[in-house]
C-alpha cells in the first residue's frame, strides 16, 4: 500500500499503511513474495525475485518428501496437508488478488484526497491489532517447529507452516485497513467545520466509496475461504481426534472417553488465541460500518436539503436516501446489511455459498462449549480425570538389505504426557 502524507497524529492511517509497508519489506526481504508497488504508476504488480523462485522450488520438493517419510512424524502427522491447500489455492488466484489490492490503492488515495487533513485520524485499536497478530504469528510458528522431535521434520514443515500462517497476516491486515477506511469516513458525520457544499460532495464520494469497499471485502471472503475451512478442519481436529483415540483399555481395565495429550492443548491453544484475534478485528470492521451506515440514515437534513433542489414533491426521507444509494452504485442489500461474509465459494463469478461471521462465531462457542462440557459431565458421573506419561520408541524409517535383518532408525524414550478422563469398569 503506498504510504500516505507525514503523519499528523500518533497512531493514525498513515501510520498503519507504514507498519504494512514495513511488513512487506520483511517479507521480500525473507523471499516469501515477489509483490511490488510502482510509484510511477501507483499500482501493485509482479516483480521478480530469485529467492521467491527458490522458495518456491523448496516447496515443491517438500511435499513428496514429507509424504515418503510422513510415518516418522509423531506430532502434527498429515497436517501439512491442510497447510497446503490453502497455500496452493492462494497461488491460484494471486493475479485476481492482485486486482483487488490495486482497488485498495486506489480507494486509499481517493479518499485521501476527498478527505484532505482529517484523513489522518486515530486509530488505536487497528494499530494494537496490527501489532498482536504479529506477535502471535511469531510465537505460533516457533511453538509448532520446536514440538516437532526432528530436524528433518522442521526442515519439511518450516515452508508451507509459514505460507498457511503468513495468509492469516494478509487476511487480518485486509480487515484492519477496512476498518481504518471507515474510521475516516465516519468523520464526515462527527467533524463540524465543513461546509454544507463540501459536505455534500464529500457525502455522494464516501456513497461511492462505500459500495467498492463492501465488493473488495466479499472479495476478501473468497480469496480466503479456503483457509477458513482449514482452520475449522483444524480446530475440530484436535478436539475430536482426542475423543476417537479413547476407548477401552483393557489392560488397566477402563473406560477412556477422553485422551488429550499436551500437543492436543497446544494446537488448541494457538488456534483459540488466533481466531480470536480474527474475530476481534472482524468485529472492529463491522462496528465502524455498521456506524457508517447508521449515520447515513440519520444524516437527513443534509440529504432533505441537497434533494429538495431536484425534486420539490419528494415528502419520505428514505425515498431520497435510496435514490441517492442507487445513484452511487450502491444495493439495497449492501445499506441494511447487519452481519460480515467471512467465507464465500465461487464458480465463475457465481456465488455458491455465503458463511456469514456469525455462523463461524456460532460454531465455535458450540465447540468450545463441547470441550467445556463433556469433562464436566463425565465428571459427574463417576469419571476421574489423571495425568500420565508414556515412553516410546518410535521407529519412523525401515530399510531392508539383502539376507539381513530389518534395520530401523528409532526415537528412544520419547515421553508423551496426557490427560486421560476414564472410568474403572471393576
Amino acid at each position: 500500500m503506498p504510504l500516505s502524507a507525514p503523519l499528523h497524529k500518533v497512531l493514525c492511517v498513515c501510520h498503519i499503511v507504514s507498519y504494512f509497508d514495513y511488513q512487506k519489506k520483511v517479507c521480500q526481504l525473507l523471499g516469501l513474495y515477489n509483490l511490488l508497488y510502482n510509484e510511477d504508476t501507483q499500482k501493485f504488480g509482479f516483480g521478480h525475485q530469485v529467492f521467491v523462485y527458490f522458495y518456491c522450488f523448496w516447496s515443491l520438493i517438500c511435499l513428496p518428501t514429507y509424504l515418503i517419510f510422513l510415518k516418522g512424524f509423531i506430532i502434527d502427522q498429515g497436517s501439512l496437508l491442510i497447510y497446503l491447500l490453502p497455500c496452493l489455492y492462494y497461488k491460484y488466484l494471486k493475479r485476481s488478488m492482485l486486482g483487488t489490492l490495486n482497488e485498495m490503492a486506489k480507494v486509499h488515495r481517493r479518499l485521501q484526497f476527498t478527505m484532505g487533513t482529517t484523513f489522518c485520524v486515530s486509530v488505536k485499536r487497528a494499530f494494537c491489532s496490527s501489532w498482536l497478530i504479529a506477535i502471535e504469528l511469531v510465537f505460533v510458528i516457533y511453538w509448532q517447529i520446536e514440538s516437532l522431535q526432528i530436524g528433518l521434520q522442521r526442515f519439511l514443515v518450516f515452508s508451507c507452516l509459514l505460507g498457511w500462517h503468513l495468509q492469516l497476516l494478509l487476511l487480518v491486515n485486509s480487515y484492519i485497513w477496512l476498518q481504518s477506511i471507515y474510521v475516516v469516513m465516519n468523520q464526515i458525520f462527527t467533524q463540524n467545520h465543513f461546509t454544507t457544499k463540501e459536505r455534500w460532495k464529500m457525502f455522494k464520494t464516501l456513497m461511492k466509496l462505500h459500495g467498492i469497499l463492501q465488493s473488495i471485502q466479499r472479495d476478501i471472503s473468497h480469496y480466503f475461504s479456503v483457509y477458513i475451512c482449514s482452520v475449522v478442519v483444524l480446530q475440530s481436529g484436535v478436539f475430536y481426534r482426542a475423543v476417537f483415540e479413547a476407548g477401552f483399555d483393557w489392560d488397566q481395565n477402563r473406560l477412556v472417553l477422553l485422551r488429550l495429550e499436551f500437543w492436543h492443548i497446544r494446537y488448541f491453544g494457538y488456534l483459540i488465541l488466533l481466531i480470536g484475534t480474527i474475530l476481534l478485528v472482524v468485529c472492529d470492521y463491522k462496528s465502524e460500518r455498521d456506524k457508517f451506515l447508521k449515520g447515513v440514515w440519520n444524516n437527513q437534513d443534509l440529504v432533505q436539503k441537497s434533494w429538495s433542489s431536484i425534486s420539490l414533491n419528494r415528502c419520505k426521507q428514505i425515498t431520497d436516501v435510496l435514490d441517492l444509494m442507487i445513484l452511487t452504485g450502491n444495493t439495497f442489500r449492501g445499506m441494511i446489511c447487519t452481519t460480515v461474509t467471512l467465507w464465500e465459494l465461487r464458480i465463475k463469478q457465481d456465488t455458491v455459498l455465503i458463511l456469514e461471521a456469525a455462523c463461524f462465531m456460532n460454531y465455535f462457542f458450540l465447540l468450545m462449549f463441547n470441550v467445556c462440557l463433556v469433562p464436566i459431565i463425565a465428571i459427574a458421573n463417576g469419571f476421574e480425570i489423571g495425568l500420565e506419561h508414556r515412553f516410546l520408541n518410535y521407529t519412523f524409517v525401515e530399510s531392508y538389505t539383502n539376507d539381513s535383518d530389518p534395520q530401523s532408525i528409532t526415537i528412544d524414550n520419547l515421553t508423551m504426557y496426557s490427560y486421560v478422563l476414564s472410568h474403572a469398569l471393576g
